[in-house]
């Protein structure tokens, strides 16, 4: 009981000195990940939109707000600036993972933090602080009732978002106890998110980091000004983990908190697509490096995942209609590496390969079709892939080639080394930034906690496009 509460006092009480140096070095890791998210994406079209209906039911949004836009440089207030970079931040599916619950804490944590460090003025090192708890807390109130949430077909981002935004306005802001508490209840009465979009598509899902963020950085500011708010929210009969899980394990909530980090847990993308359809993407690379393999060889692929809703998840689109559903179709991701034919980050399943993929390539099409996904028996040799994935290529020539990953590259336990963080960062930002700013992101980034004012970070942010500059909304 009183897990809402524990986690208030470890909020008002937590101090970056309390932070072990690994977890802040995967906090400023995560936090370069999620910058390069929102740059790259700030260009894409739906976003564009969504910085339009934004910006113009905003009057005087090019100045006199608190908060900066990433990419396009308006002040808006913190809540609309925070909307628009998670928009951002989440536009094609590249941001981090914490596949274990499964949630996206980064899009959420970054953004927020942001906005209410320029919000409140504030150092790097309370921005890195904000970044760290939100993560935290988000990723714990995920895992406590994972896999139930996802199961019952609530997003978990949009669910447990606003407890993490809020965490970090209560840092940013300096709140107590029991301020943090009403911020976190307030933040309890935004939670939402249904995943219907992994069935029929649509873009809505674009903005599934941006609705918590907004709620989280809105709910520190009325519990600023005074609004309370139930003390109860995660825990309570009518709390959260009740009313969206249903079944859930409470103790996930609090143990180890301040001693166990499970932001170290969390996982960076490679690949702009879902999470789950990864593990299929490196074993097919193990295949290839070890046979050779052509697309007109191929007879059929077959990809086995551990259940049922992990494939329905991410097997119920064979021929998508739009981006979105060529990012939740593993049949149609999976043709596409195959004919681009590379390896790791550039290998045909990048943040730019979606934007300009033709979804009617009637070759594509036609590979994809040869792929089926498959629940694996328990007593198959793919009994012990999880999360990750055992793929079976059979060739016209009569071979059988095989291999499985249970972990797929970039997760905790097979991780992006800091070099090709910085790789996948440049990927994204170079093409859409003038030269020089990304490596100047870079190397700020990795100083974070020593920056006294915040607009150091920021203005890098906005730099100006370069001329002949990558940019899909043009």
């Amino acid at each position: 009981m009183h897990e809402t509460r524990t986690i208030a006092e470890w909020t008002a009480g937590l101090a970056l000195a309390d932070v072990p140096a690994d977890v802040q070095d995967h906090a400023r890791r995560f936090i370069l990940d999620n910058f390069g998210c929102q740059i790259a994406g700030a260009t894409l079209p739906w976003s564009k939109t969504y910085y339009d209906v934004i910006c113009g039911t905003r009057q005087g949004s090019s100045g006199g707000g608190h908060a900066t836009v990433a990419y396009y440089g308006d002040r808006l207030g913190p809540d609309d600036a925070a909307f628009l970079n998670s928009t951002f931040n989440h536009a094609n599916e590249t941001d981090d993972t914490h596949l274990k619950s499964p949630t996206h804490p980064g899009g959420i944590a970054v953004p927020a933090a942001l906005a209410m460090a320029e919000y409140a003025v504030a150092t790097g090192e309370k921005l890195l602080l904000a970044v760290i708890a939100a993560y935290e807390v988000q990723i714990r109130l995920s895992w406590a009732c994972s896999p139930h949430l996802i199961y019952r077909g609530h997003h978990p981002p949009v669910g447990v978002g606003p407890f993490g935004a809020a965490i970090a306005g209560a840092i940013l802001l300096g709140f107590d106890a029991e301020r943090a508490l009403d911020a976190l209840g307030i933040a309890g009465s935004h939670s939402a998110g249904l995943i219907e979009y992994t069935k029929t598509g649509g873009s809505v899902k674009r903005i599934h980091s941006a609705i918590p963020t907004q709620a989280g950085v809105r709910a520190a500011l009325f519990a600023e000004a005074g609004i309370t708010a139930p003390h109860t929210i995660l825990e309570g009969e009518k709390g959260f983990c009740e009313v969206f899980a249903g079944e859930y394990d409470l103790k996930r909530l609090t143990d180890g908190l301040g001693e166990r980090w499970h932001l170290l847990d969390n996982g960076l993308k490679p690949y702009s697509c879902c999470h789950l359809i990864h593990a299929a993407f490196d074993a097919l690379d193990l295949i290839r490096d070890e046979h050779s393999l052509e697309v007109h060889e191929i007879e059929s692929v077959t990809v086995a995942t551990n259940s049922e809703p992990i494939l329905s998840h991410i097997g119920s689109i064979m021929e998508p209609k739009d981006i979105l559903g060529a990012q939740f179709s593993l049949p149609f991701s999976v043709a596409m590496r195959l004919h681009h034919g590379d390896r790791g980050v550039n290998g045909g399943n990048g943040f730019w390969d979606y934007l300009e993929v033709d979804l009617e390539d009637p070759g594509l099409l036609e590979t994809a079709r040869k792929v089926r996904v498959v629940v694996a028996e328990d007593d198959s040799e793919w009994a012990s892939v999880d999360k990750g994935a055992g793929v079976e290529v059979a060739t016209s020539d009569g071979r059988t080639l095989k291999q499985s990953v249970i972990y797929s590259w970039g997760l905790p336990e097979n991780p992006m080394s800091p070099a090709e963080v910085e790789e996948k960062f440049r990927y994204l930002v170079d093409p859409v930034m003038p030269a020089g700013v990304g490596q100047s992101i870079v190397d700020i980034v990795a100083r974070t906690e020593t920056v006294d004012d915040i607009d150091e970070i920021v203005r890098l942010l906005i730099a100006p496009p370069a001329p002949g500059a990558r940019a899909a909304a043009e």
